[in-house]
């Protein structure tokens, strides 16, 4: 929008040698320019003069149109080189001894990279291992990868290889801007002659046949462009077909110089060198050297924006930006929003009058809102649609009034051609930092202030959660102490190599290996008393059978007193395996063993009494059997079997109701052949 300041008349007189005079009246015009203006739609219409002191009306006035470009900062770039988007690692799994991570092998196990055919320094990666205490269990050391977590002849090492994504950044840094416009002063005569200059940010004054043109100076913009010289620019650059190359400026991304590194650890641009050379990277985790990456940022503030925040990394954060090549030169083009106004002045050689016309705009609001977010966070946010409903391109302003507790939002003019829609995206801040309710009212005006439409805003602003500082220092006092822990176990890897040398472990205070290496040599010890006690007593059980002379078990006593009892039946038991030997085979291993004792294991059935067993009982109970039937028991006077089956079945008859359970018993009872004992063992069906 063009403001007049001033207008005035004078008369302007050149003498020469001669004394003669020669005088023209002439108008001196100073009026402002605002920016944003793309076609025109400020005119300066003059249709009177003065002619002998004579208001005459012109056929055919005289018009001065004013248009000013949008007003740009143009950010000068100087490239330094490309990043890559997101280092990964590869893990390759392999038996003891199989990794290679030699430089100077032929085929390490992560291979190397090349760039223009040669080998890349510290492109292969490398190894790490379990150690002997890891493949038999007994260490609980992290190791990366969990490599050691199921150790075995077959993954008992690790290499770890360093890779690149597809996608890569090109850097810049970022000089202090300048600011680019360009104003265009037309006039059209009464004979339809027209003269047009162009005035701007490299052009101060310009001169025509009857109009000169000058630039007094620019006011400082309401938005003024955000510096940026501490950052790096981030354009996506490669591969061409990757769709963040594509989106453009969208993809932008800015990072502060301090996030990016020269090949160290945890910082944009990790190297081969530093990756492999990390400090106990064998007891890390995996990625804990690649941190902090371009896609990291642009992940975090995906989720920001989907979550209705602003980026912290996009450059969407500051305006609106694209890259632009002039005279060879790459810049950052910043659209500077908001008002900022170009005082001109405009000398006329004719008199007259003038009149102001401004073509005033249709709008209406489509959409106008505040998420609720926490108080002075820093992520309240005004989201609003206006749209010109008129038939020519206008200029509009917002505004936005709130209660006490919320700052006002200053108005922005807006250029609008018939139809066309714009979104605002305001930062809302508030005064309170605790819970309450506020009403905004956002408003929508024409150039002359006249409101043309309003909505009001509701939104709730939360408490702000705040953090305690003990916590803080009680975590830097546990993490000084696991990094001392860290440093004395550092001492005793690097100090005491060997397994064995309990010495050094003792005079470095490894506490942990001292623990460790007793453990081992106690459960050594304690395995080899056990399988010498075995092997004594496999010895005096062969001698006790050769000799005869072994003391009977209380078992055999009862099997032999039970045999003896029963020595008719015995007889003709033997008899019977004699004649029948073939059938033997055939049959259930049941006939082998009959008239012997039998461990029944009274815990497991589906039995009234073999439900209330807690636990197996079965040594209490001693039972014979010959041929399916029961000839012999014997039962412990206070068992709990006896407790169990006087609670089922009661105290009535006892002792036949005990042989009746016993017989029926006998019918679902599974005999192993294979047995290595003398007494039989069995299990209920």
């Amino acid at each position: 929008m063009a403001e007049i300041i001033s207008q005035s008349q004078i008369n302007k007189c050149y003498s020469n040698s001669t004394n003669n005079t020669e005088c023209s009246e002439k108008m001196l015009i100073s009026l402002t320019v605002e920016n944003a203006q793309n076609t025109v739609t400020e005119y300066i219409k003059i249709s009177e003069t003065t002619i002998d002191n004579q208001t005459s009306q012109l056929k055919t006035p005289i018009i001065i149109s004013i248009t000013k470009t949008p007003v740009y900062a143009f950010y000068p770039l100087k490239y330094t080189e490309d990043y890559n988007s997101q280092p990964y690692e590869v893990k390759i799994a392999g038996a003891i001894l199989s990794c290679d991570d030699s430089w100077y092998s032929n085929s390490p196990t992560c291979g190397f990279q090349y760039e223009k055919k040669e080998k890349i320094f510290d492109s292969q990666g490398f190894c790490c291992s379990c150690g002997i205490l890891d493949l038999i269990g007994l260490s609980d050391e992290f190791a990366r990868g969990n490599i050691c977590h199921k150790a075995g002849l077959t993954t008992a090492t690790m290499a770890f290889c360093l890779r690149y994504s597809t996608l890569w950044y090109s850097a810049y840094e970022i000089s202090t801007y300048s600011i680019y416009y360009n104003i265009t002063i037309s006039i059209t005569y009464s004979n339809q002659e027209q003269e047009e200059l162009q005035l701007g940010s490299e052009v101060k004054v310009v001169q025509g046949k009857t109009l000169i043109g000058r630039i007094i100076g620019d006011f400082t913009p309401l938005n003024p462009p955000p510096s940026l010289e501490s950052f790096y620019f981030m354009r996506p650059s490669s591969p061409n077909s990757h769709a963040r190359v594509q989106a453009g400026s969208a993809a932008f991304m800015i990072v502060s110089k301090d996030q990016v590194g020269r090949g160290e650890c945890n910082k944009i641009g990790v190297s081969y060198s530093a990756f492999r050379t990390e400090a106990e990277r064998c007891k890390k985790q995996v990625k804990s050297c690649l941190k902090n990456q371009l896609e990291d940022f642009y992940i975090e503030d995906q989720a920001l924006i989907a979550n209705n925040s602003q980026p912290k990394y996009l450059l969407s954060r500051y305006g609106k930006f694209k890259s632009i090549y002039l005279n060879n030169e790459t810049y950052l083009q910043y659209s500077v929003e908001g008002s900022m106004q170009t005082m001109i002045t405009l000398e006329i050689t004719t008199t007259g009058l003038i009149s102001y016309v401004v073509n005033l705009g249709k709008g209406k609001i489509d959409l106008a809102e505040i998420q609720d977010f926490e108080a002075k966070s820093g992520n309240g946010l005004l989201y609003a649609q206006i749209t010109n409903v008129g038939d020519i391109e206008s200029e509009f302003n917002t505004y936005l009034n709130c209660s006490i507790n919320v700052i006002p939002i200053n108005s922005a003019a807006l250029y609008l051609k018939p139809l066309e829609s714009y979104i605002v995206k305001k930062d809302v801040n508030v005064l309170s930092d605790m819970n309450k309710s506020n009403i905004c009212t956002f408003s929508l005006l024409n150039n002359k202030g006249t409101l043309l439409d309003q909505k009001q805003i509701e939104f709730n602003t939360t408490e702000i959660q705040h953090e305690s500082e003990q916590n803080h220092e009680e975590q830097n006092i546990k993490d000084n102490e696991v990094l001392a822990s860290d440093e004395s176990q550092d001492n005793c890897y690097s100090d005491c190599s060997v397994f064995l040398d309990i010495t050094c472990y003792i005079f470095n205070d490894c506490n942990s290996q001292i623990i460790t290496f007793f453990t081992v040599l106690g459960i050594t010890f304690i395995f080899l008393i056990i399988c010498l006690t075995c092997l004594s007593y496999r010895k005096k059980l062969c001698c006790c059978k050769k000799s005869h002379k072994c003391k009977p078990s209380v078992l055999e006593t009862i099997v032999q007193k039970d045999y003896k009892t029963n020595k008719k039946q015995q007889k003709r038991y033997d008899n019977s395996i004699y004649e029948n030997n073939i059938d033997l085979l055939e049959n259930s291993s049941l006939q082998l063993i009959e008239n012997r004792i039998m461990y029944l294991n009274l815990a497991s059935g589906s039995d009234p009494i073999s439900n209330y067993l807690q636990s197996d009982v079965s040594f209490e109970v001693l039972t014979s059997y010959q041929r399916k039937q029961l000839i012999n028991m014997k039962i412990k006077r206070n068992s709990d079997f006896l407790k169990v089956f006087q609670n089922v079945y009661g105290l009535e008859s006892l002792e036949r109701n005990v042989k009746k359970y016993f017989q029926k018993k006998c019918e679902s009872v599974l005999l192993f052949n294979n047995l290595l004992t003398d007494l039989p063992l069995f299990s209920l069906l």
